[in-house]
């Protein structure tokens, strides 16, 4: 169980401080992007949340949840606190679904993969999932802070 543990928290912990940084985000420049770069900082956020929610809340837990992965791209329309609330929902959600996978699943084969990670087991996708929330919430940051220095 200690991957399981050590997953939940990193996703917690992750979840917790996107949080923080969309909260630090001024409420103009959470859809905007910057030059050079497609995502916005809301757009990313929004990214993380539909992937974990889709991979891990959706296939492993078996949520209700329907990913659109367009959408997380496309919907510039939530609100700063619908974005927060939403990622709380994440957090919430993944908890629950982590805390009912047993460690005999871990070996198991990923359900519906990307294809580029077809055949992996349960317990690989999972630190995947954690570097690629890592690798995002990395570049909202940094957008973020770009776009703050901007309007100074």
């Amino acid at each position: 169980m200690a991957l399981i543990a050590d997953v939940r928290i990193i996703i917690a912990r992750d979840l917790s401080a996107l949080q923080e940084e969309i909260r630090s985000t001024p409420d103009e420049l959470i859809w905007v992007s910057a030059n050079g770069v497609i995502n916005s900082v809301g757009t990313l956020a929004y990214h993380i949340c539909g992937n974990l929610n889709h991979f891990i809340g959706h296939l492993l837990g078996n949520s209700d949840f329907i990913r659109d992965r367009d959408a997380e791209f496309n919907n510039f329309d939530l609100t700063k606190q619908e974005l927060i609330d939403y990622i709380e929902f994440t957090k919430k959600t993944i908890t629950e679904s982590l805390n009912n996978l047993t460690e005999e699943k871990l070996e198991n084969e990923m359900p519906s993969p990307p294809p580029r990670h077809q055949g992996r087991s349960i317990g690989f996708f999972l630190v995947q999932l954690c570097c690629h929330m890592s690798r995002h919430r990395g570049q909202l940051d940094y957008l973020r802070r770009i776009k703050i220095a901007e309007v100074k």
